[in-house]
């Protein structure tokens, strides 16, 4: 193939392609049938946060920490 010196010839050789190109022949994209679910999902996922999974662990430590000096000062 011979080199492609600058953006015209390459949306030209893209256009001269068999397949072409969705977006050069303006063709709408194909639709994609939609799923027909009668409950929607409305809250959405969040990510893995392991920052917080860390908080919250320190803060369950330093909780069983506290009760653990609470009861042994109560001994």
């Amino acid at each position: 193939m011979s080199e492609l010196t600058n953006l015209t010839d390459r949306i030209s050789h893209l256009r001269d392609r068999k397949q072409g190109s969705r977006i050069l022949s303006n063709q709408p994209p194909p639709k994609t049938p939609k799923k027909s679910s009668t409950k929607r999902k409305t809250e959405r996922t969040l990510a893995t946060d392991y920052f917080m999974f860390f908080v919250y662990a320190l803060l369950s430590i330093s909780i069983l920490i506290q009760i653990g000096i609470i009861v042994s000062l109560d001994i």
